[in-house]
Parts: C-alpha cells; structure tokens; sequence
C-alpha cells in the first residue's frame, strides 16, 4: 500500500541555499495488486467474471493499490469508488496520499547518485493545500508562478525559503508580496523584471537570490501549447540573440541583487530524455559564460519540469533514471560547476496518477454508424485538457468493471461546448444512467484549471491515506458562484 515517505530528502546546511538529496531511501516498490472478494462480501460477487481485472485495471495510471473486486467495483486500497461517489457525491476528485509519496520517492531514489539535487514541487499542477501538505511534510521545496499559489504553497506548509517564484509578467503587488514573504528564489523572466526588482528591492538589507530564465532554442515533441523552451516563446531571455547574456550583465550590476542560478524549462508531456541532455549541455555553457563575464556566482541551475505521465498504458514516458542521467551527467562532468546544486520541478509526475476522477452517468447518445456518446455530468469545468491540450484519457465503469466492453463510446462532458469530450474513444460495457464512470490519472493539470463556465459549481476533492478518506475541499455551491457579484 502506501509506499514509506522520501526521507532521503534533506536539506543540507549551507549559508546560500540548503539543497541536498542527503542520504540513500530504499527503492520504492510501485506495484498494485488485485484483491479478492472478502468473505463478508461473496455474496455479491459473481461466480465468473467475463475478463480479469488485471485487464481492466491498467497498473501503470492507477493510483497505488488499486484492485477490481469480484464484485467488479473499482477499489483504491480499501475505499470503493461508487461508495464514494455515494458518499461525497459527483463529480468528484479523488488523490491517493500514498501514491504522492511513491512518486515522489522515485525522484529521489533517481536522483540520489547525482546529488546536491534539489526536488521542487511545480504548485500549479495541483495547488490544493491538502495534496501540498503531503508533499510539504517531506521536506522538498515548492515551485510557484503566482502570488496566490506561493501563498498556496506556504499554507500547505512550505517555508517561504524554499520557494521558487517564476511567471513571465509579475505585477508590482506579486513583487512586494513575494519579497515581503522572503521567497527564496526570485526567477527573472524579462528585463522588466530586473528594472521592477531594482526598484522594489533597492532598501531591503538581504540581497534577494536571483535566478535568470532563458530559452535555449530547444524544441520537444508535444503539444504545441505545451512548447516552453523555444526562442519563439513568451517564457525566458533567448541564448542566441544575446539577450540572455545583457539581462545576466544587468542583474549582477543591480544592487540588491544577487544571480545564484539560471533556469530552463523545455515544455510538458515530454516523453524522450534526449532532449534533457542537449538542455543541461546549454545552461553549463551558458552559466561558465555568465561566471566569466560577470563574476556572479552560480551555483543553481534549474531544469524545469515537464516529464511525461502516462495517461494510457500504452503511452511512452521516460524512465526517471535516465531522466536523471541526462539532466545531471553535463553538469557533474563539468569542472567549474560539477558541485552546483540542480533543481528539477515535477508536477504532474508527483500527483498525476494519484488523482481520479469520478463521475455519473447521466445518459447515451447512439448515432448508428457514427458514434455513441455517453454523457457524464462532469466535462470541461472541471478537467480542460482534452479540450486544450489533446489529452487522452480512459476509464472504466466503477461498479462494473468485470464486464465485458460492449461497444466503443466518447464520453462526453456536460458543458455547452462541442470540444467538451473527455475521451474521444474507450471501450465500455454498455452504459446505464447512473453509472459511476472513473478516469484515472486525472491529478494534474484539472482541478488546478477548473472553472465555473455555464455557471457551474466546481467538484469536491477526497484524499485517500491509508483507511483514511477525509474531504479535503467541499463542492461549491450555486450561491457561492456569485459570491463576489453585485448587481
């Protein structure tokens, strides 16, 4: 069941930043099994299933102890999904703490050979305080590209000092508030941030630690939305105009200042570590160049985030070991910054696969020899990747997952959009009103971008520990919608 938590992650003393993948954790066993009806329960359980649930629950996108019941109900650990869906209603998210922990540990145990390494959790992928604070309590830093998610992330728990805050336009009251907190590192996205800093910064007695953003003209295969790293790109100073080396020259000479470390982030949904390797190769040049000119001191680089999770079994993702070795090999092979501390930013890698989503079924549309719709009464506002990013999902239905798949069907969301299709094409058994339909590695990238288009209440949130399930954010009610209007 849940795997131990990370302990391996320490933070190391030194005056500049603690930042230390400090002592070795067991490797962490990420394995699910399938359980067996309990005896309390047989009387419910079908004398033979039409497929096995090794069939149906595909290991890899679940959350950790995941099994089918010969009654057929979908369980993660001991919780049934359709009791809670009765319990807390629909649609509903539900995150598996002991799934986070796994993930996390994989980071380290990859990461240990190649330390000083520091994990920093991207806070926008999910910035609910309750799966913060499960990531909080393991002593790693936190990513942030707003005021309000680095408030996010110090409720959960994360001293403000180890908090990173990026975004490409920070407004004047997100400056203040962040230096007024004490964030740790201040990332440079702009010469407009150098000039806004300059002039917010100027009377404090610390120098705030500074990292530059820079794009280094890499592109990766993914979405073209999720494309981060190109010099056509509003994120980072470009290497090959001699930006990036100008805005370097002026954040060393700025008082109050000081450039520790420079930052890249390629893209998401990334699934080669080649492209990890030519990104570590540039910010080493990049940094010795900077070191040379400037004299600044750097001794951080940042590698972003944006490893590959699986949606589907079927899909390619990095393994994280390699990931580990592309990133880190570069940098310890060179001799001017081998001891400088790296920080990669997983978000969706930590809590994409330990998140669920639920939902019920509200009714089907067949159109022969078209397609057969069936529509839940979640959708867009609740998860807008399909609909932004392409992002394919599947699903089962959670109380009937030992049965045999009927047909092929879209799933279509309720919203007032025809781009509102959660999966474009499962196989399902046929499906009934009041069905209770999951999708599984749902944690990233949905409740983070939810909205209240059509003037709908946003989901509830349930996190799972142990035997644990405790209601982490309350469903919104209609009234709340309005909350913030006047007429």
């Amino acid at each position: 069941m849940p795997s131990p938590s990370p302990s391996a992650v320490r933070r190391a003393s030194s005056s500049a930043r603690p930042s230390s993948i400090a002592r070795r954790s067991p490797p962490s066993r990420t394995t699910t099994t399938s359980s067996r009806c309990s005896r309390s329960s047989s009387s419910r359980c079908p004398t033979s299933l039409r497929r096995t649930p090794d069939l149906v629950i595909e290991r890899a996108i679940w959350p950790l102890g995941t099994s089918v019941g010969h009654d057929g109900h979908v369980r993660i650990g001991t919780h049934d999904v359709s009791a809670l869906a009765d319990r807390y209603g629909t649609p509903l998210y539900v995150y598996d703490a002991g799934t986070i922990r796994a993930s996390l540990r994989e980071y380290v145990d990859a990461f240990f050979r190649h330390r000083p390494v520091r994990v920093a959790y991207s806070v926008k992928a999910c910035a609910l305080i309750g799966v913060g604070a499960i990531i909080a309590r393991e002593g790693i830093d936190a990513s942030v590209a707003s005021l309000g998610e680095l408030e996010a992330a110090r409720r959960a728990g994360f001293p403000a000092s180890r908090i990173e805050l990026h975004g490409n336009a920070k407004p004047d009251d997100e400056v203040v508030g962040a230096l007024r907190a004490g964030v740790g590192r201040f990332v440079v996205d702009g010469a407009h941030d150098i000039e806004r800093l300059a002039r917010l910064a100027a009377t404090r007695r610390r120098r705030q630690a500074v990292w530059l953003r820079v794009a280094p003209g890499i592109k990766v295969d993914t979405h073209p939305h999720l494309v981060t790293g190109t010099v056509d790109s509003k994120f980072g100073a470009p290497l090959s105009t001699g930006d990036a080396l100008a805005q370097a020259r002026e954040i060393a000479r700025t008082k109050g200042l000081s450039l520790v470390g420079i930052h890249a982030h390629l893209g998401a949904e990334v699934r080669d570590a080649t492209p990890y390797r030519e990104l570590a190769r540039a910010l080493v040049a990049f940094a010795n160049e900077v070191r040379a000119v400037t004299a600044a001191p750097i001794t951080e680089l940042g590698m972003g985030g944006g490893v590959a999770v699986r949606l589907r079994s079927t899909e390619e993702a990095p393994d994280l070991r390699e990931y580990a070795r592309a990133v880190a090999g570069p940098v310890r092979k060179d001799r001017a910054l081998r001891g400088a501390t790296i920080y990669v930013e997983p978000g969706r890698g930590l809590v994409g696969r330990a998140g669920v989503a639920v939902y019920r079924v509200v009714g089907t549309k067949r159109v022969p020899e078209v397609r057969t719709f069936v529509a839940v009464d979640g959708g867009m506002g609740d998860n807008i990747r399909p609909a932004l990013y392409d992002a394919k999902y599947t699903a089962v239905l959670a109380e009937r997952a030992g049965e045999a798949a009927a047909e092929e069907v879209a799933v279509a969301g309720r919203y007032c959009e025809s781009g509102d299709v959660l999966i474009r094409s499962v196989r399902l058994p046929a499906a009934r009103p009041g069905d209770v339909l999951a999708i599984p590695a749902a944690g990233a990238y949905s409740i983070a971008m939810s909205s209240n288009y059509n003037q709908t209440p946003r989901p509830a949130v349930v996190l799972l520990d142990g035997p644990v399930a405790r209601l982490i954010r309350r469903r919104e009610s209609i009234e709340e919608i309005w909350r913030l209007e006047r007429r």
